[in-house]
């Protein structure tokens, strides 16, 4: 199922927890400024250090002091270090560098994340990779309009993204390739400090990674909204999509098949709108099921979309 998540370029639902790096060999990586290094040498334990490359390259390691670390390969810097330990050892020795922090290569993430800061990567990611890093988007986050903001000299440039847009078609290459430095910006679509209040939202329930109330648009579709509450979990039933919409003084159920929607490649929007309610059932429960029984009973209960939010824990029951 995850595969197939992935083919379908619906991070969220498969994603924003998984962070995708390169494949290439860490011993290939080039050390740069703020990476963090752990140094052993064979047979010494006492001499294991974490150290830091500093602004101008150097690390401070004793007992040799400061050297020239930037530029480097770990094993070139790991030889370098065994060569004049071996003056203060008086034998042959073998050090082994690793990079426990890729910082030199790190991309800032801020907005509305679950935690915003700056990432290191070997290998610098994609940009729905950087946002899983950061523990993926938060209720209200504006994926249509994501932000990369590069410096240019002594300039910065902003860089408009259409994640949304991205994750419903499947096409990634339209999203902008990030770079060292880079900071990510997820906006949001509620005013600072302002969180959706009843009748406000879409609530989504049952098998996802964060059930919520999350804030909708115009635009705004199924896909997009999983998305936001951080995808199906590894039980959810995505043959049964379950929408319920508001008729008058009842509601409308519609089911909806997104596995087969993205087995074909026929990403249909589904939009959604303030007041609809997604639940997504467990295909532990298929064919009828505790789950969605529970959840018909507590929906003739309430109209309310806050109150049918607070039900996730029964309809997980």
């Amino acid at each position: 199922m995850r595969n197939l998540f992935r083919r379908g370029g619906l991070w969220m639902v498969a994603v924003l927890l998984i962070a995708g790096v390169g494949a290439a060999r860490a011993e290939d990586y080039v050390l740069g400024a703020d990476d963090v290094l752990q140094v052993s040498v064979w047979l010494h334990p006492e001499l294991e250090r974490t150290v830091t490359i500093a602004g101008d390259g150097t690390i401070v390691y004793p007992p040799i002091g400061s050297l020239a670390a930037a530029g480097l390969t770990p094993k070139q810097l790991g030889d370098k270090l065994a060569n004049q330990l071996g003056t203060f050892l008086r034998q042959t020795t073998a050090v082994t560098v690793t990079v426990s922090q890729f910082m030199s290569r790190s991309v800032f993430v801020s907005g509305a994340v679950s935690k915003p800061g700056r990432y290191g990567f070997e290998h610098i990611p994609g940009l729905i990779d950087a946002i899983s890093q950061a523990g993926g988007v938060v209720a209200g986050a504006d994926l249509a309009h994501v932000q990369v903001i590069r410096k240019e000299g002594d300039n910065r440039r902003t860089i408009e993204a259409d994640v949304a847009a991205s994750l419903r078609d499947g096409v990634g290459s339209t999203l902008p390739q990030l770079k060292p430095g880079d900071t990510v910006l997820i906006p949001s679509i509620n005013a600072p400090g302002q969180a959706p209040g009843a009748g406000e939202g879409v609530g989504v329930i049952g098998q996802v990674v964060r059930p919520g109330l999350y804030t909708v648009n115009g635009t705004s579709d199924v896909w997009s909204v999983l998305a936001a509450a951080g995808g199906v979990s590894a039980l959810g039933d995505l043959g049964s999509v379950n929408v319920i919409t508001r008729q008058g003084a009842g509601q409308a159920v519609a089911t909806i098949n997104l596995r087969e929607a993205l087995k074909h490649g026929t990403r249909a929007p589904f939009l959604v709108r303030t007041g609809d309610v997604i639940f997504v059932p467990s295909t532990a429960d298929r064919g009828g099921g505790r789950a969605w029984a529970a959840f018909q009973l507590a929906l003739g209960a309430t109209r309310d979309v806050v109150s049918l939010v607070l039900l996730r824990d029964i309809v997980r029951r």
